[in-house]
């Protein structure tokens, strides 16, 4: 298959995953990639040569396999590309569920659904107080005292919260400005939420960012 074939075949197929040799009749496995705006699939280079491995890197591959082919490297290499595509997936869901309950939603009122093992809560964005980490889970704190665990990890939330004026003040904490009534200047200083008077550390590396982000 040439070059021109495989970038035919991707456009009309619209692949997950993209298998694609490096020398190639013509033209090489790098330039179907130059020849496409934004590809939104993963890539495994596949060659013979290890000074590819850098321009594989370059171009974003997930991963590259030298020929010839160990089981062992393929099977990794599968277990990488199965994570990373369940790990898109869901952010696409999320980012799709938050843009349809918004547009549902106006004047304010957006919503996002926190599942939790019983069920999946439609929350205000604006009743989120803070959002704490542990591992890879996240619980929110909501303006009516309860909390909500929730297992996925916090830099999801990050994503789809940060637009609505949430910041990470702290590697383990997302909090609403909304509700930031005061800073306290202890240690690399603390953030003092307006529910329950909630202190919120801020780590040393963001001190300067959450300051800039609130006015202070």
């Amino acid at each position: 298959m040439t070059a021109d074939e495989a970038r035919e075949k991707i456009i009309r197929l619209n692949p997950d995953v993209v298998f694609l040799d490096i020398p190639m009749p013509g033209k090489n496995g790098f330039d179907p990639l130059k020849s496409l705006h934004e590809p939104s699939f993963e890539v495994v280079f596949v060659t013979a040569y290890d000074a590819y491995g850098v321009m594989a890197v370059k171009f974003s591959a997930l991963d590259y396999l030298l020929k010839p082919i160990d089981i062992n490297e393929l099977k990794a290499t599968v277990v990488k590309l199965e994570r990373s595509l369940a790990m898109k997936k869901q952010n696409i869901r999320l980012a799709n569920l938050l843009h349809t309950l918004e547009s549902r939603h106006a004047g304010g009122n957006t919503k996002i659904a926190l599942p939790t093992q019983k069920e999946t809560y439609l929350v205000p964005v604006k009743d989120i107080v803070r959002c704490e980490s542990s591992n890879n889970y996240t619980t929110f704190f909501l303006t009516d005292g309860s909390d909500r665990l929730i297992s996925r990890p916090l830099y999801e939330y990050e994503e789809l919260l940060t637009p609505y004026d949430f910041i990470r003040c702290h590697q383990s904490h997302l909090v609403n400005t909304l509700h930031v009534t005061s800073i306290l200047n202890e240690d690399s200083g603390y953030l003092i939420m307006n529910h329950g008077a909630q202190r919120v550390p801020i780590s040393k590396q963001k001190k300067s960012y959450v300051k800039s982000r609130l006015t202070l």
